[in-house]
């Protein structure tokens, strides 16, 4: 759920540190904010906006499909970072690769982080900004009909969360999810926490993450933890990617099983030889590379059968 940091390396591993805590959470703020900058990034077009304090950017790829007056589909992006860092700024380099490799609209959240605001706010930013992405998509220069929404890491686990409460609200859903690495069980029960140990993404460390963002509501909460819901039937469909070296991996992979037996339409896939964060890592690398592309078609492809 922390992004992971550039080794320089072409297998994609992360470096190896030492153990952070929250009260490390300021400087792991700046880092990141350094490691996002630096990132490699494809050139876009990119605009700012804002849905009722929630800052956004919009994302549209310089060449358009379709030619230039035709109307975009929009995927509406939350990023990781363990509910506690990133923005706009940190992200915005991943954002820029799956718009150019989608050919899509890609419209970012910078929804609000724990400790300082614990949920439900950030899930509550993510309502507010899917429905201003709804609301506003024919003056973005794109269509209404084709709005979905994604994440990865602990955009994901939102992502996910809101699809929910989107069904049990009666409001039209996104026409996909797209969920990447998602954690989907708070209480961490899947066998690859054990299984799996990275720098930065320690059992502890992962339980603080959830405790800081979680705060005093139960984990079992479907908002919080997606897999622990009593209903997943009636979701839009799911493209779920997950990555071989990642404690999450099973979180994610259990909940796209417990959506296809739910009668969901699902798409699963696991991404070898791939840390956890793995959008966060420079786009320069092959494996890296080559699973921005598998993003961007699979994304594309969804798109396309609309």
């Amino acid at each position: 759920m922390v992004g992971t940091r550039d080794t320089g390396r072409d297998d994609a591993a992360p470096a190896q540190s030492g153990e952070p805590s929250l009260a490390d959470v300021p400087a792991l703020r700046i880092g990141m904010a350094e490691q996002g900058r630096s990132l490699p990034a494809p050139r876009v077009d990119a605009r700012s906006y804002v849905a009722d304090d929630v800052p956004l950017r919009l994302y549209r790829p310089v060449e358009r499909p379709g030619g230039p007056e035709a109307p975009l589909p929009l995927l509406v992006f939350l990023h990781g970072g363990g509910w506690l860092l990133g923005d706009l700024d940190t992200h915005d380099a991943p954002c820029r690769w799956l718009c150019a490799k989608a050919g899509c609209a890609v419209l970012a959240v910078g929804y609000r982080l724990a400790p300082e605001h614990p949920f439900p706010a950030a899930l509550d930013d993510t309502m507010t900004a899917f429905r201003w992405a709804r609301a506003n998509a024919a003056a973005l220069g794109c269509d209404p009909r084709q709005v979905a929404i994604g994440g990865e890491s602990a955009g994901a686990n939102l992502a996910a969360a809101m699809t929910l409460v989107v069904r049990d609200g009666g409001e039209a859903p996104p026409v996909f999810q797209l969920l990447v690495h998602p954690p989907t069980d708070l209480r961490m029960q899947q066998p690859s926490f054990d299984e799996v140990s990275l720098p930065g993404l320690s059992r502890s460390f992962l339980a603080d993450c959830i405790g800081a963002y979680a705060g005093a509501a139960s984990l079992d909460d479907a908002r919080l933890s997606p897999l622990r819901a009593d209903d997943l039937s009636g979701l839009p469909p799911a493209i779920v990617i997950t990555v071989e070296n990642d404690p999450l991996r099973d979180d994610g992979e259990q909940y796209g099983l417990a959506l296809a037996r739910a009668g969901n339409d699902v798409r699963m896939q696991r991404l070898p030889g791939l840390p956890h964060g793995f959008m966060f890592l420079p786009a320069t690398q092959p494996k890296v590379a080559a699973a921005f592309r598998l993003l961007g078609s699979r994304v594309a492809r969804y798109f396309h059968a609309l």
